[in-house]
């Protein structure tokens, strides 16, 4: 399959982009400088994650859109998950392109009132602002065509685990009171639901396995 790939050169990211080459599949990495670090395997467009056409162009022939995208600054990007999901749907006009799957995180929208008492107020407050770029984007999304998936992870670390576990939001019922997963398994299901066409236009939980 192809992929088109935004926040490649995040630490997610770049896992993701080296996974679904060793697997034999081909990867379009779009960045915003010229020079970014990213496997030499993938193809590299240069271009606003923002710009519908910039996205639409760099599509064209792909089976999936596959975000990683992370803000490193909410005061200085305080809406960017938005544009980009925006400018995601748009392209899918000319591009075609209608597969997209995206990297959250839980505690954004519906997925904060199963949080713990103790991450909870995290959530509400350190983590406002980017989490309402992200719930915001969503709302977005939801109102789209696209054939959307939506990971909502835990704490994200640089664990190696490759033991994770799967649900759709709405089935819930209780978190850890911690509840985290690594990169590398996030990496991991958002390639196998790219590749496998699974939880569409759902939200998954995705949490390390003990």
């Amino acid at each position: 399959m192809k992929f088109l790939v935004l926040g490649a050169t995040g630490r997610t990211g770049v896992l993701f982009v080296k996974k679904a080459l060793d697997e034999g599949h081909q990867v379009t990495a779009l960045v915003r400088r010229a020079g970014s670090a990213v496997d030499p395997r993938a193809q590299i467009v240069t271009g606003d994650v923002t710009d519908a056409a910039v996205i639409a162009k760099a599509a064209q022939g792909h089976d999936a859109i596959v975000s990683a995208l992370g803000v490193k600054k909410a005061s200085e990007t305080p809406t960017l998950i938005t544009d980009m999901v925006r400018a995601v749907i748009a392209s899918a006009k000319t591009s075609g392109v209608d597969r997209f799957i995206l990297l959250s995180a839980f505690g954004v929208g519906e997925s904060l009132a199963k949080a713990s008492f103790l991450v909870g107020p995290l959530f509400r407050t350190l983590l406002r602002k980017p989490y309402a770029d992200k719930a915001a984007s969503e709302v977005l999304l939801r109102a789209s065509d696209l054939k959307w998936t939506l990971e909502y992870p835990g704490a994200l670390n640089n664990g190696d685990s490759m033991r994770y576990s799967t649900a759709a939001l709405e089935d819930v019922k209780k978190m850890p009171i911690f509840p985290s997963a690594s990169r590398t398994n996030v990496a991991d299901f958002l390639l196998r639901s790219a590749v496998g066409d699974t939880f569409i236009r759902q939200i998954a939980v995705v949490l390390d396995a003990k």
